[in-house]
């Protein structure tokens, strides 16, 4: 599935990064995913859109853990890369529109979601 993902590309449409790891054989974790200096653009939601499609072909649950992106190696309380990132909060409201769901988990206490595939 993540192989799909990546042969879906739109080259000169694609302002998204996206870090996608092999949980299982039908599970999928996604890492991180950015889009620098293009925030509220719609590029974000493409590719997950994107993502969720393929998952839900495969068959193929997703998990996630909604929390802005820090530089490498620092915790929770350093502010995220780009002042203009969306928080927490807005990142899980985002999640939750694309068919997320708490799971009951937490890592590095945020929230684990999870999306079934439909």
């Amino acid at each position: 599935m993540i192989d799909a993902f990546h042969a879906s590309r739109v080259e000169d449409r694609q302002h998204v990064e996206m870090w996608l790891e092999a949980t299982g054989d039908c599970a999928v974790a996604l890492e991180a995913l950015w889009s620098e200096g293009e925030h509220r653009r719609g590029h974000a939601r493409a590719a997950m859109e994107r993502l969720v499609a393929l998952a839900d072909l495969h068959g193929v649950m997703l998990s996630l853990v909604p929390r802005p992106l820090t530089q490498k190696g620092q915790g929770m309380a350093v502010p995220s890369i780009e002042d203009t990132a969306p928080d927490s909060a807005a990142l899980e409201a985002f999640y939750v529109r694309l068919g997320f769901a708490r799971s009951g988990g937490k890592f590095e206490g945020s929230p684990v979601m999870v999306r079934s595939p439909r």
